[in-house]
């Protein structure tokens, strides 16, 4: 089973801090987004259709270019996941912990 949830960003050029504890992929459903991943160099455009991984226990920063863009987020139920993939999660969360107030997705 998946989970695929759909957000709509209400103000242009307001990023929003999100944390994922597995892994998922980020899909825009309308507009353009502008994303990071924390602590890497790299920044991301992404147009209507274009998607990208996001690995577990990543903390990412989105905004819209224009004002209702939206994007999804679609994960695999932890059954579909292999006991080693749980556990590995499980260990970098415990490493990971900040105490940080952040959306949990």
């Amino acid at each position: 089973m998946r989970e695929i949830r759909t957000f709509e960003l209400d103000r242009r050029d307001a990023p929003t801090r999100w944390s994922s504890h597995r892994p998922q992929t980020l899909r825009v459903q309308r507009g353009q987004i502008w994303m990071t991943v924390e602590g890497k160099a790299d920044d991301h455009w992404l147009a209507a259709g274009d998607a990208i991984e996001l690995t577990p226990f990543s903390t990412i920063w989105v905004s819209g270019a224009c004002d209702g863009s939206r994007f999804s987020l679609a994960s695999v139920s932890a059954r579909g996941r292999s006991v080693g993939e749980i556990v590995r999660a499980w260990l970098g969360k415990r490493v990971g912990q900040s105490g940080a107030a952040v959306s949990n997705l």
